[in-house]
């Protein structure tokens, strides 16, 4: 049992103070390696409960025996009555949140398609120009405001007044956010974290990780429209947009903390784009393994502490 509950205290660990650790990373870092430090936490507290169910709790024994042959001394032989006790309630408690994450994902699923389905049947009556592979659904409205949608049938949704507000320049700027958005999957990274947040919300990795995805997707897509228009379309097209409220589901260019993303855009990222993927690469492993080396950690605290220092003599 001691593994097992190695396993659950390091996911408690990282989804508790792992955002002290994630939080200050770049835009591109940080939308990898938050949703893998999610992933790593899910990993290894339904591994802690499979160890806990499976009968001789799996391969806990044999790898604590490799660890330390004291972990086995102060482990679940000890204590064999607590073993059935412990493991239901870690199946119940694993099946709750099971079912609140079904369920917090199926009404994300209804809400998005009634929101998105008016959109394309506009979209098909009036066959809009594509930008690219991407169509752009343009409305009249007065508000000049600009969101994509993402999903299956992906689009971007202007109004024409953007047109007479903004400069061409502003506009490309703007359409090149939306577009960035949209194939870097961005609408699809923050449903996934809101489902989970509605779920776990009282796990603080969890329930920070829609807001701060939020800004990160953002900040990353200002970068990319800066590769493509420039630093000075994107930011006065920025002061030209004013906050405005956007579909749920949906991502805007005029949303975000707007003096945060200011502040970012002349901030370009250090090194060659591979070299940027690498690092990612590596910082979404490590975020994934982080509660596997936290129950590592502890489990040879454990260790330790339960031998002598020095073997008796006789």
């Amino acid at each position: 049992m001691i593994l097992a509950t190695a396993l659950l205290l390091g996911a408690v660990v990282v989804g508790w103070w792992g955002p002290r650790v994630i939080g200050g990373l770049g835009p591109t870092t940080a939308i990898v390696c938050w949703p893998a430090a999610m992933a790593g936490i899910t990993v290894s507290a339904l591994a802690g409960v499979l160890l806990l169910v499976l009968p001789g709790h799996g391969p806990a024994g044999a790898i604590t025996h490799v660890l330390h042959h004291c972990v086995s001394t102060v482990g679940h032989t000890n204590l064999p009555e607590l073993d059935p006790a412990v493991a239901a309630l870690s199946l119940a408690v694993a099946a709750t949140v099971l079912v609140r994450i079904a369920a917090s994902a199926a009404r994300t699923a209804r809400r998005q398609d009634a929101m998105r389905r008016p959109h394309l049947t506009a979209l098909r009556i009036l066959r809009p120009a594509s930008n690219g592979t991407i169509p752009t659904l343009w409305i009249d409205h007065e508000r000049p405001m600009a969101y994509s949608l993402g999903g299956r049938d992906r689009l971007i949704v202007a109004t024409r007044s953007l047109v007479d507000r903004l400069s061409p320049e502003q506009l490309r700027a703007v359409l090149a956010h939306e577009r960035a958005h949209l194939r870097g999957h961005h609408h699809q990274l923050v449903a996934v974290a809101d489902t989970i947040a509605k779920a776990l919300g009282f796990i603080p990795l969890m329930r920070h990780a829609p807001g701060v995805l939020r800004l990160q997707v953002e900040l990353a897509a200002d970068r990319a429209a800066v590769q493509e228009c420039g630093l000075d379309a994107v930011r006065s097209a920025l002061l030209a947009l004013t906050a405005q409220p956007s579909p749920p589901g949906a991502l805007a260019m005029a949303s975000g903390d707007i003096a945060v993303r200011l502040r970012n855009l002349g901030r370009t990222a250090a090194g060659p784009r591979a070299l940027r993927r690498v690092v990612a690469g590596f910082m979404a492993v490590l975020a994934v393994a982080l509660p596997a080396i936290a129950a590592f950690v502890l489990l040879s605290a454990v260790s330790v502490l339960a031998c002598p220092l020095l073997p008796s003599a006789g």
